[in-house]
């Protein structure tokens, strides 16, 4: 067994290959066809014999002068006919019915040299790709020191904005402050002033579901399910308040009268005498079944439904207590909950989230500007691809550099502020996009001189045909 592994298609070429060098040991083996040949060079010689001892010794110099030349110029005129590629591979397993391996068509100092040769051309495309010239480098200092001084000012600049830091509950108002009620009910009436308007006045299901308070807005029943919502944090735990998840959960929440947990695990809510929870668990597919027979039953109870959750997202979103971090209490509701309980909320994500993207941006175009202006030194009689692998190495390592700036910098100061995130993001950015390019550029390379050392032996092929 061989030391490389095949896939069905390499075994296939494995045995035309095999059943090629074998035809060609039965050509080279024939004993007429060597006949043959040792004769016809004999007549060649002997005619060569009898011109120059007629006198015409120069003349056939010449001649073989221009021969050679002649072959040189021309290639084979009529060529051999070639049969298809799948019947080369049905003559080939007809006539070999054992898998082939290379170590069956090539000797050990073969199957080295052909590593050596590989070996060559990536040393060729690492001196070629190699940041070495004074103009690469200055450009890798150039980006090097932008990126990490970027790094490095970052907590300073995003500090004026408040990064990272909590919201000031003495700025908001309570959950239950009379602006958020008028405001909340205002914007109701609009809607269904709206919706009503040139209609027959009627009150189906979707005004109810416009004035109703959602089902998920209600912690009471959870303790009787062994179900702590935490009194005033209960948002953290329900879906219907999540910025994110909650325009689809809370949305088939108030279609259905139904309570969705962090956990996924949703229960059925009564209104009568009060809003409460019940032990009547629902799966997600049938809340979401029910949802859609309410949606098909009147045309304005998904808009109604939409503008509810809109509507109750806005009201809580500047109260004391805000909005969880979206989706955070689904992946780590421990994390998410001492965020929560530390007074940073939806809006306080958003204010960072916006920062990081600033920085990230600004890192992009600090590597736009170095690679725009790294391709303008750009020799005329240098291959763009090849450039180009060195121009994403100066800024995927100036990235590196920068990144392990501010991550020292978090550590050393024991503060996770300084870290700025967008640096992160672009190397994370450039190891996903400059690897694989440069990868890809590498195969390409190495496919491509492994092609010219092919042609330059179909050449010499052609060469000796013609000469024939």
């Amino acid at each position: 067994m061989g030391v490389f592994q095949y896939n069905e298609e390499e075994k296939k070429i494995n045995k035309v290959i095999k059943y090629n060098q074998e035809l060609s040991k039965q050509v080279s083996n024939d004993a007429a066809l060597c006949a043959t040949r040792s004769l016809a060079d004999d007549n060649i010689a002997a005619s060569e014999n009898l011109l120059a001892s007629l006198g015409y010794g120069d003349s056939l110099a010449e001649a073989k002068k221009k021969a050679e030349v002649s072959a040189k110029e021309q290639r084979i005129e009529q060529r051999p006919q070639t049969q298809s590629w799948e019947k080369l591979v049905s003559e080939a397993q007809d006539n070999i019915s054992t898998d082939v391996i290379l170590e069956d068509i090539l000797s050990s100092d073969e199957i080295s040299a052909a590593f050596q040769e590989i070996d060559s051309i990536e040393k060729e495309f690492s001196r070629q790709t190699s940041i070495v010239n004074k103009t690469d480098l200055s450009f890798l200092a150039t980006a090097i020191g932008l990126q990490t001084a970027k790094a490095l000012l970052f907590p300073f600049v995003a500090g004026k904005v408040g990064y990272g830091d909590s919201f000031d509950a003495t700025q908001r108002l309570a959950h239950n402050d009379k602006s958020i009620k008028q405001a909340q009910r205002q914007a109701n009436d609009r809607f269904r002033d709206d919706r009503l308007n040139g209609r027959n006045a009627h009150t189906g299901y979707w005004i109810n579901i416009l004035y109703q308070t959602p089902p998920y807005d209600t912690a009471v029943g959870s303790a009787a399910l062994n179900i702590n919502l935490h009194g005033k944090y209960h948002r953290l735990y329900t879906l219907g308040h999540d910025p994110l998840l909650g325009w689809l959960f809370g949305t088939a929440n108030i279609l259905t009268d139904i309570i969705t947990l962090n956990t996924f695990q949703s229960y059925r809510v009564t209104r009568v005498p009060k809003l409460a929870i019940t032990p009547q668990a629902v799966s997600l597919m049938t809340m979401f079944q029910e949802a859609i027979d309410v949606i098909s039953a009147d045309a304005l109870n998904l808009p109604a439904a939409l503008f509810a959750q809109a509507q109750h997202l806005k009201s809580d979103e500047y109260t004391k207590i805000g909005l969880p971090v979206p989706v955070l209490a689904t992946l780590n509701e421990e994390f998410a909950s001492k965020l929560y309980e530390e007074q940073y909320d939806a809006l306080c994500f958003s204010r960072d989230t916006k920062i990081t993207g600033i920085s990230y941006f600004a890192s992009l175009l600090i590597d736009m500007i170095i690679s725009l202006l790294h391709g303008l030194f750009r020799p005329a009689t240098e291959e763009k691809s090849l450039y180009e692998v060195r121009t994403r190495r100066i800024l995927l390592i100036s990235n590196s550099i920068a990144s392990t700036s501010t991550i020292i910098n978090a550590c050393i100061t024991k503060n996770p502020k300084n870290l700025d995130v967008g640096s992160l993001l672009s190397l994370l950015t450039h190891l996903v996009t400059d690897v694989r390019f440069i990868a890809r550029v590498k195969q390409e390379f190495i496919e491509s001189e492994l092609s010219k050392q092919l042609q330059a032996t179909l050449n010499e092929l052609d060469e000796i045909s013609n000469t024939i």
